[in-house]
């Protein structure tokens, strides 16, 4: 049963061929008070392909009974012997209120850049609701099985650099996820998250991220992590792939 699941987590975002993927960075502990966490990754390859590769995010928690909020700033840099290939960041903004236990509201704001993809910038503002769909063992235990959904709307901003001139984007997108979060042992857990986000008036138009994060546990206030994401969009604005793959693995520090 479990090698089951964990192939079908492997292989779910294939099928399902975007807003930022937040969802990886939600806290399962519900402890109220303020948190903090912050992870780092780089790499760097020298012969037939050389490249440095620097990542880096920070987040805060705010919990209080009932109420859920959180901010989260990434920023990614890559470059080659040949220049430039990768510079983007976004910042992003999220409050969520308990209606059950199994049921939520949630609101959220985000500012995003890609200088690879000419997008000066994205303002994202949305809210939905999100549902625990199934809960076996409790999130803390040595072996646990989580589903969430989330369903919701959003108000798209965007603005690229682009010629021979600079085009602008104001529309309305259905935000929607998967998450299922698997905890294995004491020390490691695997997460799935899946965003499809169509537009209102043309459903073709779709982005789709997804994300598997395989995460270990090395001591209370650190863990390593290994992530594979895949990033589509059926309408890109400059003459570029539809979609994109990235392999990273990095450590993260939490406090408390």
């Amino acid at each position: 049963m479990v090698r089951h699941f964990i192939l079908l987590c492997i292989f779910l975002p294939s099928f399902l061929s975007a807003q930022v993927n937040t969802e990886k960075l939600r806290r399962l502990e519900t402890t109220p008070g303020l948190s903090f966490s912050a992870g780092l990754s780089a790499g760097i390859d020298r012969g037939n392909s050389e490249y440095v590769a620097l990542s880096g995010d920070t987040r805060f928690d705010w919990i209080r009974d009932g109420n859920n909020n959180f901010v989260v700033a990434q920023y990614d840099f890559k470059e080659s012997d040949r220049g430039k290939i990768s510079n983007r960041g976004f910042v992003h903004l999220r409050s969520m209120w308990d209606l059950s236990p199994l049921l939520a509201l949630e609101g959220f704001a985000q500012s995003e850049f890609n200088e690879f993809i000419s997008l000066r910038n994205r303002e994202l503002l949305g809210a939905g609701t999100r549902w625990r769909v199934l809960q076996l063992g409790r999130d803390s235990a040595a072996l646990s099985l989580g589903a969430t959904l989330g369903v919701g709307l959003m108000f798209e901003h965007e603005y690229y650099n682009t010629t021979p001139e600079d085009k602008r984007f104001d529309r309305l997108r259905s935000t929607n996820y998967l998450t299922v979060f698997f905890r294995f042992d004491e020390r490691g857990s695997l997460q799935l998250v899946s965003y499809y986000q169509p537009l209102l008036s043309d459903p073709s138009n779709v982005r789709v991220i997804s994300e598997i994060a395989l995460s270990f546990v090395i001591t209370r206030s650190l863990s390593f992590t290994n992530t594979l994401s895949y990033r589509y969009n059926s309408r890109p604005v400059l003459d570029v792939r539809e979609y994109d793959l990235h392999l990273r693995s990095g450590i993260r520090f939490s406090l408390p």
